[in-house]
């Protein structure tokens, strides 16, 4: 179906509008359901014809309507992305379960990329039940992701299924491992770090949004995701140092980097494996 994935990005344009909700809401403990979208300076609701994805941005020139203060750029920006990741994850994967189960993902990464930004946290009603969804829905994700990446390490990208491989087996197996392996390798350098510099230096929504990404991608990929996303923030810290004057001691908000890792790894996780092996 060659107009699916351009089916599918308008449908994440959508998504990506409740993305902004989420994003807004969830580090203020409110409702994302009730009340219906509202204006944050005047609290006037937003009418029906205001709120059609990134053109009503447009069309009011990013004021509401009624106080006419600026409405944040973020919010077309995020139906944006949304709309891209699912344009991606449809012309991956097609008309298939992974395009569902990994734009599912995308949209989880997201609100926790932005909220991360916004607030420094990462909410727990993102991604705990982003493990159980990544678990669950494991059997529906894509085989060279979660089954086969032990393959690719061999430097075999042919589909095996055996007995003695609980993985190729048992998909929710790989899903478990990442969960545990992703979210307990940040545990373990957390604690380390605790010890040796007496203070905190992971907070425990990085190693619950690990968990959640492991759950989704599979040990071998959340591993990959962390060594990227600590790579990044390394690269960003040392910016930081040198052109604005932080110190060692500026916290980052981790979970962006993360974020970004999960997502390049989440389309080029298995490429990157045969890149190394191949090397």
């Amino acid at each position: 179906m060659e107009s699916f994935p351009y089916i599918w990005a308008a449908f994440g344009l959508i998504i990506g509008s409740f993305l902004n909700v989420c994003i807004y809401r969830l580090p203020r403990h409110e409702s994302i359901v009730t009340p219906g979208s509202h204006c944050p300076a005047c609290g006037k609701p937003v009418r029906p014809y205001d709120n059609i994805p990134v053109l009503s941005y447009l069309w009011l020139r990013g004021r509401c309507r009624f106080c006419r203060q600026r409405i944040s750029l973020q919010y077309p920006v995020v139906e944006l992305l949304a709309a891209i990741a699912f344009f991606a994850c449809a012309s991956r994967w097609g008309l298939t379960p992974p395009a569902f189960v990994n734009s599912l993902f995308l949209s989880a990464v997201l609100v926790l990329i932005f909220t991360d930004y916004h607030h420094q946290i990462l909410p727990n009603v993102i991604t705990l039940p982003g493990v159980a969804a990544g678990f669950l829905l494991s059997p529906l994700q894509e085989e060279t992701l979660l089954r086969d990446a032990g393959d690719i390490l061999a430097g075999n990208l042919a589909v095996t299924l055996h007995s003695s491989n609980p993985e190729a087996v048992l998909p929710w197996v790989s899903s478990a491992l990442g969960a545990l392996i992703g979210g307990g390798t940040l545990f373990l350098v957390g604690f380390a770090w605790q010890i040796v510099r007496k203070r905190q230096g992971l907070g425990e929504g990085d190693m619950k949004m690990m968990a959640m990404v492991g759950a989704f991608l599979g040990w071998r990929h959340a591993l990959l995701v962390i060594f990227g996303g600590s790579f990044l923030g390394s690269i960003v810290g040392i910016l930081a140092i040198i052109f604005f004057g932080k110190t060692l001691q500026t916290k980052l908000a981790f979970g962006i980097f993360l974020g970004l890792a999960s997502i390049a790894l989440l389309f080029y996780g298995n490429a990157f494996l045969l890149w190394y092996t191949s090397s």
